[in-house]
């Protein structure tokens, strides 16, 4: 069996190629290189034909899988192929499941594996067995089963041994390897890949053996022997020159170029990077183009080409939003160089814009991943319901063949009776199992999200923290501060909601609570030196109202702790969250006693200090609320928030 390589004109040929990482971030481990060589990990059928018989071979699988909808999915031979011999129609369902599970359809893709497992295990044939074992596993792969996939390639492996089929004995050692590989099992995926290398070098299977040469270029790319991987790479390289495959060779040293970059030679891995762009520039392949011009920053920054490095990123920004590919990954890193760059130019503040940027992406790989689990734990469930549902079905027709027998008529409407109204209770009960099962989910789901987004709070905290000390300026390091304040409120938001079971509300007294406290202790003010009085007739509000309301009562009150208590012997501070009497909605008050705020001084925002007035005047804007200030006794402001904005 011939490996196929990556090339643009064979992205869309069904179970052949699997994308790797590019994005380092999502790395386990540092050292680990960012694979995004197109790799033929799951050729299982025989070797491909010529690229003008490639079309036609997917367009009868198309057909095949129409038919299967056609004719119900519990049998996706169409009726044209039910005389055919098992061999045939093995190989048939498994291209098609091959086919099915690279168009998202996972339920029939199942479905067309079992059935080329089940004709397979009825012919008996060693060969056929074994790769209908391997589909199985393909599918678990793909659903990120890898525990599962392993015990299928290991079933298959026996029944390729069986067979004498060194080829795809060959190949299911380099899917184990691939499937311990994603475990981070480098011992065994290492150890799989030594014997698959060794069986493919003594048949003379070069097509083979080159794979296996990638996959340790890439396991000890890990950090255990760069100089070995890169001497593997050399020899993946020479290869596909002398086998004059210009796609896969150009590919192929794209991951020589991170490969070099890991190991900081810098001069070499751009070199390389810019043949490979030089290459894909001529060919038009943009998607190519596309992950070269998001990897050339890699090789640019540490050499301080900066003007470059940016040219590049915002090159692969446009490509990313035009093309969606890997997005929020390719975002990830693009703002990561994009941060490293302005932090080299000495431009913290850009800095820490792009490295907000990237954190914000890193949550939405989570997001995505999460979304991504959930379905397919859907995908298994309803599989599991469906089998369930088979087996009530084939119940209850023995049932009733045994009634039909005895002649019981009304004992036979009976059972019917009695047994769907069984089934609904049955379905009834899953039903309300499955909902509770998901609403649980679900909530550990947000409540993991504010634990992740509390920390990179608390670590964007820490850097203002930091970068104020950093800082001589006393103005830069109170508005430095003044941020970290902020941050910090928010922070209290996130905290508040994954301690509780409520994940979508937030206790505002006790959160209010904890924001004075937390101010007071910030300005250096004692708990009984200082009159502080909290009123909260809205004890529970949603986040999206919390948040803006948090933000707004920490910007006044870190007024009146800046501004309103000089020489006062006892400082005073009110807040009050109220419900309004007269018309619906909730108002808050925060009134301090100092010397009072000159209103129209205050709606002028071109001063130095107006970033505080602008951000409460947007919050509030925000909010669809109205404030505004008086003096009395003191500066005392009032923000009416109505009904509506608290029902959105």
């Amino acid at each position: 069996m011939n490996y196929p390589h990556a090339s643009s004109d064979s992205l869309n040929e069904a179970g052949l190629f699997r994308l790797g990482c590019l994005n380092r971030t999502l790395c386990a481990d540092k050292n680990r290189v960012p694979w995004v060589i197109l790799v033929a990990t799951h050729c299982k059928r025989p070797s491909p034909m010529p690229v003008r018989f490639k079309y036609a071979r997917l367009l009868i699988v198309f057909m095949l899988i129409q038919a299967g909808e056609s004719f119900g999915q519990s049998n996706w031979l169409p009726p044209s192929l039910e005389n055919a011999p098992d061999s045939a129609r093995v190989w048939t369902l498994g291209q098609i499941g091959d086919s099915l599970v690279n168009a998202g359809q996972l339920k029939s893709a199942r479905q067309a594996y079992q059935q080329g497992l089940f004709l397979a295990q009825r012919m008996g044939t060693p060969r056929s067995i074994g790769l209908a074992y391997r589909g199985m596993g393909y599918w678990y792969e793909h659903v990120s089963d890898y525990t599962q996939a392993i015990a299928y390639y290991q079933q298959a492996l026996t029944e390729f041994k069986k067979a004498n089929d060194v080829r795809n004995t060959a190949s299911t050692l380099y899917f184990i390897s691939f499937s311990y590989d994603q475990l981070h099992n480098d011992k065994q995926a290492f150890h799989y890949a030594e014997l698959g290398m060794k069986l493919a070098r003594q048949a003379e299977m070069n097509e083979v053996l080159v794979q296996f040469y990638e996959q340790m270029a890439h396991l000890l790319g890990h950090g255990k022997d760069e100089k070995q991987a890169d001497a593997y790479m050399q020899k993946v390289l020479a290869y596909y020159k002398d086998k004059g495959d210009s796609s896969t060779y150009y590919t192929a040293l794209f991951n020589s170029a991170l490969m070099d970059k890991n190991r900081k030679l810098y001069t070499l891995a751009e070199d390389k990077f810019r043949r490979g762009e030089q290459f894909a520039t001529r060919q038009k392949d943009a998607y190519f183009l596309g992950f070269i011009w998001a990897s050339l920053p890699y090789a640019l920054i540490p050499q301080n080409k900066l003007d470059e490095a940016e040219k590049y990123c915002r090159q692969a920004l446009r490509w990313v939003q035009e093309t969606g590919t890997n997005k929020y990954s390719m975002l990830a890193d693009i703002n990561d160089h994009l941060s490293h760059i302005a932090e080299k130019r000495g431009d913290y503040r850009q800095a820490l814009f792009y490295y907000k940027q990237q954190v914000i992406n890193r949550d939405s790989i989570v997001n995505e991943t999460k979304n991504r689990q959930l379905a397919e734990l859907e995908t298994r469930y309803q599989t599991q319901q469906k089998e369930v549902e088979i087996n009530q079905l084939q119940e209850t027709n023995a049932v009733q063949e045994r009634q039909i027998l005895a002649g019981i008529a009304g004992l036979i409407v009976l059972t019917l009776l009695l047994a769907t109204l069984y089934w609904l209770y049955r379905r009834v009960q899953h039903s309300r199992l499955h909902i509770q099962q998901q609403s649980d989910q679900m909530a550990l789901l947000m409540k993991e999200l504010h634990h992740r987004v509390k920390n990179n709070l608390a670590i964007v905290s820490s850097l203002l923290k930091l970068q104020s000390n950093r800082l001589s300026d006393e103005k830069a390091v109170q508005a430095v501060r003044e941020g970290q304040q902020r941050v910090e409120a928010m922070s209290l938001i996130h905290q508040r909601l994954y301690q509780t079971e409520q994940v979508t509300t937030v206790d505002m007294r006790e959160y209010l609570t904890d924001l004075s406290a937390s101010l007071m202790r910030a300005y250096g003010h004692e708990a009984d030196q200082f009159d502080l009085q909290l009123t909260v007739e809205q004890p529970k509000l949603d986040v999206d109202v919390a948040m803006p309301l948090g933000l707004i009562v920490n910007e006044l009150a870190t007024n009146a702790f800046k501004y309103a208590y000089n020489g006062k012997h006892r400082p005073f501070l009110r807040i009050a969250l109220l419900n309004q009497e007269t018309e619906s909605g909730i108002t808050l008050e925060v009134q301090d006693n100092g010397p009072g705020v000159d209103v129209a001084a205050w709606q002028l925002t071109s001063g130095p200090s107006s970033f505080g007035k602008r951000l409460i005047a947007s919050l509030s804007e925000q909010l669809e609320g109205e404030f505004k200030f008086h003096r009395q006794d003191g500066t005392l402001f009032r923000l009416y928030v109505p009904e509506v904005r608290l029902q959105a």
